[in-house]
């Protein structure tokens, strides 16, 4: 449609409204409730416009256009009527701290010379509990878009309008304070707010300059935008970016608010190396050739730790210096803690180890099922968009031996007992066989191996899973229903590390998988599997080749595979798996490893049984670590070479929809920190010229783009990506083979990366390596927390985070408390045949009798890895990090004597 709006034309699409056009001109027109990224909520008419022959001054944001209308923004009776509503709005207003003129408020009356004539109205306190931001009542206009980001954006419910008439405000229920309510500090209402009545507690400051990048948490991979501040740091608040399709314009707290530990005082900005017990200062050459001289000496017995937190390009270039310079497969990265047995599993029976859906596809499915993951802790954005699919209508099953926010939400939640995934999954698909459920089609045409799978199925009885789980036979059978038939288009399947993180882990991805493809429940709109990855690139760290059993591309070590590399690297890289972190861990007490490089990573808080860990890497001869803070790992290290942090670096990440997306510098890095991938080239020239190796040149590099050119012209499903390329369309998934190909939603359509999809046995063959016993007669499941992430290395060191979560709460059932005594909030230690630590006890029925929770950050130098066992499944390699034995007991202060 053409319309004219104060004597120009402009062209907008069937079904925008008359704002839209005003705004595509960029014609100051107030709008001071309507979020540029929602709806038009109608209710502030201050967008009010004239109308070639039509009568009054109708609300822009709320008026259709129409072909060949004529408008006018600074018609008389507009501004007229406009600067009246302006002075009433403004009147609600109290000058005072903090405010900064009111914003989109000041601005417009200021443009319509409008001064206050009215009365304030009232008088409200300011809430200012929350650790980021501060709600003051004195600068709202009850605009209602807040209440509306709260609740209708980010389906949280936390705020609403409270009251009548002149004493109608912005509140929690209750009239409480914001810190009692069920607020996560998103920040989603301080980013839509147009007046600053919430606001961030930080004084404002003039920015200087804007940078769209992705957020550096977890792998749902956020867009982001920071603003730099005169003084050359970054503000406080980050911003969404709206055409980011992974967050659809939402973010959560720790997007929002935590970007600050890039400023943190202990960061450590020059290179080190430690002499006679002591850290010294040094020049990056000395570093360098110290590193170089080191891990030279111990060619063949060498290991490296790639960086999930990294970029694409930083781990691509860390798996070359193993194969090319080291001679080494003995490459790994934190995939192996986490998803190792969801990729493992999806190799074997679909060829490909990543997500097959997109996060739309969450919101369009017809049942979603969500095994061993609080996404609401772990991945917020995406527990939104489960949400948004349950007001859809969607059937929603949560399986989890813990009480997570999404089960009060859900349609059906599963409580099996821990270890016992295998006989629950298994009897499902015995009950989708039994009720003619299948899809027999799918079956014949797309898989293999089915007749033997559905043979093993026979002792999975509902009555033999259910004594096992402890799970109710009704519930078992009505999940296997609603899965295999959902109410409207298809089911995904949605998993996290309660499935991974155990002796059976790979048993338990494989009786999963074998439910999609019993189903065919994958391969178009609403379906998928999705193991949720949480790192924020863990997924292009394993596409970059940073895995010991494959060459970057999950490319094999076949000849063909290996002459394809040598000609691109001059060097044959070494055939045959290397070693998983795991094993590393192992090797260095054997002599197996003598030497390792650890970039971005601390096994020391992240490995099991954390005294053992210690205990091995004590033993290296030369350890060198690339980080941005002096952690646990760091000061065992004999050299520490400073990383640039994400907001300080090109590159790109991969997130869990396998949509590769750019990562940008905003500032600069501080002291003599360095991106990670040019000090890999350089530490890599450095080996190789001491080992008169003649392949300098292969680390040769101008900047991150060349470096990602080389990775995406050996991986087939990245060949039509470059930064040029991102940096116009945004994030694209893969596979992307063409300059020309737009990309892919889902995967498997119409076949499997390894031809057919397979059938794979899973036994339920032990519930876990530990049980509870008389002496150690409680079961600890870890994991992680909404305000912190993994060990909180990066989190502890922003403030208002640690404010919200400063202290180790260990979650326990009630009667059990009872039991030995503990009332919330007291002290309390946890005991396994490890290690132990201590914490303050937190009364939950989230967890059942005779289990507890204990998050593995670590808070006031205690750690969940402490107890963890290092027992671990056999194929995959992950350690058991969900279960295991412990005990409790109170901690009393000594008595006066």
């Amino acid at each position: 449609m053409k319309l004219a709006v104060d004597g120009r034309d402009v062209e907008v699409p069937t079904g925008a409204s008359v704002l839209d056009a005003v705004n595509r001109l960029a014609i100051p027109l107030p709008q001071l409730c309507k979020d540029p990224d929602r709806s038009a909520l109608g209710a502030c008419r201050t967008c009010l416009v004239h109308v070639e022959g039509q009568r009054g001054t109708p609300a822009a944001c709320h008026l259709p256009a129409r072909d060949g209308m004529v408008v006018s923004t600074s018609h008389p009776d507009a501004v007229r009527v406009r600067s009246m509503v302006l002075d009433l709005t403004r009147s609600m207003l109290t000058p005072g701290d903090g405010r900064n003129g009111f914003f989109q408020v000041g601005e417009a009356t200021s443009r319509h010379r409008v001064s206050p004539s009215w009365p304030a109205l009232h008088q409200f306190a300011s809430d200012t509990t929350k650790s980021f931001f501060v709600l003051d009542r004195e600068a709202c206009i009850l605009c209602g878009r807040c209440t509306t980001a709260c609740d209708d954006v980010q389906q949280i419910g936390a705020i609403s309008m409270l009251g009548r008439g002149h004493a109608m405000k912005v509140g929690v229920a209750g009239d409480g304070l914001m810190s009692s309510s069920v607020c996560t500090s998103c920040g989603q209402c301080v980013a839509t707010c147009p007046t600053g009545a919430l606001r961030p507690k930080e004084i404002p400051a003039a920015i200087t300059k804007r940078v769209e990048t992705t957020c550096p948490y977890c792998g749902v991979g956020c867009g982001i935008q920071v603003s730099v501040r005169e003084d050359g740091r970054l503000a406080t608040m980050a911003d969404d970016v709206p055409a980011n399709q992974s967050s659809l314009g939402m973010l959560c707290v720790k997007g929002r608010f935590g970007t600050g530990f890039v400023h943190a005082r202990d960061r450590i900005v020059h290179p080190m190396v430690k002499r006679e017990g002591r850290w010294q200062q040094v020049s990056w050459d000395e570093a360098l050739d110290t590193a170089a001289e080191g891990l030279a000496r111990h060619r063949g017995r060498f290991g490296a730790l790639a960086s999930a937190k990294a970029t694409n390009e930083d781990g691509y270039l860390i798996q070359k210096l193993c194969r090319v310079v080291m001679g080494t497969n003995n490459v790994d990265h934190c995939t192996r803690l986490c998803h190792s047995p969801s990729v493992e599993a999806m190799l074997i029976s679909m060829g490909s180890g990543a997500t097959s859906n997109s996060y739309v596809d969450y919101e369009e499915a017809g049942c979603v099922m969500i095994v061993g993951a609080d996404a609401s802790s772990n991945h917020p954005v995406i527990a939104i968009r489960f949400r948004r699919a349950m007001s859809r209508g969607a059937r929603i099953i949560v399986i989890n031996p813990k009480r997570v926010e999404l089960c009060d939400q859900a349609d059906l939640w599963i409580q099996q007992r821990p270890g016992t995934d295998v006989a629950l999954f298994n009897s499902m698909a015995k009950v989708i066989l039994d009720e003619g459920l299948a899809n027999l089609e799918f079956i014949r045409e797309r898989t293999e191996d089915f007749e033997a799978w559905r043979a093993s199925l026979e002792p999975f009885t509902l009555e033999y899973a259910s004594a096992l789980t402890g799970v109710p036979a009704d519930d078992i059978a009505q999940a296997a229903r609603w899965y295999a038939r959902p109410p409207f288009a298809g089911s995904c399947l949605v998993w996290g590390m309660g499935i991974t993180q155990h002796v059976n882990g790979i048993h338990n991805a494989h009786s999963l998988l074998n439910l999609s493809l019993v189903t065919g429940q994958l391969g178009f709109p609403g379906s998928g599997i999705s193991p949720l990855r949480g790192q924020n690139n863990v997924q292009g760290c394993g596409d970059a080749g940073c895995i010991p059993t494959n060459l970057p591309g999950y490319q094999d070590y076949s000849p063909a595979s290996l002459d394809k590399f040598e000609r691109a690297w001059s060097i044959r890289p070494p055939a045959g798996t290397g070693l998983v972190v795991t094993e590393m861990v192992e090797a260095c007490l054997t002599g197996g490893i003598r030497a390792m490089y650890v970039v971005g990573e601390n096994p020391l808080l992240s490995e099991p049984d954390l005294h053992h860990a210690q205990k091995a890497i004590a033993q290296l001869d030369c350890l060198v670590v690339q980080d941005l803070f002096m952690h646990e790992t760091a000061e065992q290290a004999h050299v520490f070479l400073p990383a640039a942090a994400f907001a300080e670096k090109e590159g790109t990440f991969t997130n869990s929809e396998r949509r590769v997306q750019r990562v940008r510098a905003a500032i600069s890095p501080p002291g003599e920190a360095r991106p990670d991938w040019w000090i890999t080239a350089e530490l890599a020239r450095r080996v190789a010229l001491r080992l008169d190796l003649p392949i300098g040149h292969q680390f040769e590099y101008d900047g991150a783009a060349t470096v990602f050119a080389e990775m995406a012209g050996l991986i087939p499903f990245l060949g039509g990506l470059d930064h040029a390329r991102l940096d116009h369309a945004g994030g694209i998934q893969w596979p992307c083979p063409t300059a020309d190909h737009p990309g892919t939603r889902y995967l498997y359509a119409e076949s499997f990366p390894r031809g057919k999809g397979k059938f794979v046995p899973a036994q339920q063959t032990v519930e876990a390596a530990e049980l509870p016993d008389a002496e150690y007669p409680f079961v600890l499941n870890t994991g992680r927390l909404l305000y912190h992430w993994h060990g909180g290395t990066l989190t502890r060191r922003v403030e208002g985070l640690l404010e919200l979560a400063p202290r180790l709460e260990v979650a326990i059932h009630p009667a059990d408390a009872r039991q030995i005594g503990v009332e919330t909030g007291e002290p309390i230690r946890v005991t396994s045949r490890r290690g132990e630590l201590e914490g303050y006890a937190r009364l939950t029925e989230a967890v059942r009798r005779g289990a507890i929770f204990v998050p593995f950050v670590k808070l006031a130098d205690s750690a969940a890895n402490f107890l963890t066992n290092s027992a671990h499944d056999p194929a995959s390699k992950i350690p058991e990090y969900k279960v295991c034995a412990v005990k409790l007991e109170a901690v009393r202060a000594p008595t006066a004597r």
